[in-house]
């Protein structure tokens, strides 16, 4: 694919963009309490359901002990908790409390609202087909995981 390096540049210049655009969104309102390296563990703990802190640590691409870190101050604000694995007893889970849930479902729509103006003038199957993209390329870093 001849402009594959196009669409990577493209999506990292959209990221960091994004990105610096949250950090804002971060400084004020609902969400200046929690920062972005939480909000990530938060939203990364809401799509797992429950994951191990070793997990976290590999998701986030963070040592341990910094994810240890993470856990402890969100835990502190109440926004997760430990849970036990059916399977082992002896392997502790986090999860979001009910909480945790409502940051980042006010954190979504914050979100939601915010980028909303990105595809204002892009016709539906343009949409749809942005979607099909992200899907499939979100389904190569899964193969590539396991």
């Amino acid at each position: 694919m001849p402009d594959s390096r196009k669409v990577i540049d493209l999506f990292i210049e959209v990221y960091f963009g994004a990105s610096e655009h949250l950090r804002k969104l971060e400084e004020s309102g609902p969400l200046k309490n929690v920062s972005s390296q939480q909000l990530q563990t938060l939203k990364i703990i809401k799509v797992e359901a429950a994951l191990t802190p070793g997990r976290l640590s590999n998701i986030q691409g963070v040592h341990k002990s910094a994810i240890s870190n993470r856990i402890k101050k969100l835990m502190e604000k109440e926004l997760i908790q430990w849970s036990e694995t059916k399977e082992d007893k002896r392997s502790k889970l986090v999860q979001l409390t009910e909480k945790g849930e409502e940051i980042v479902d006010r954190a979504d729509e914050l979100i939601y609202d915010s980028f909303s103006f990105l595809f204002e003038g892009v016709k539906d199957e343009d949409v749809t087909t942005f979607i099909h993209l992200f899907e499939h390329v979100k389904k190569k870093l899964k193969e590539r995981e396991e």
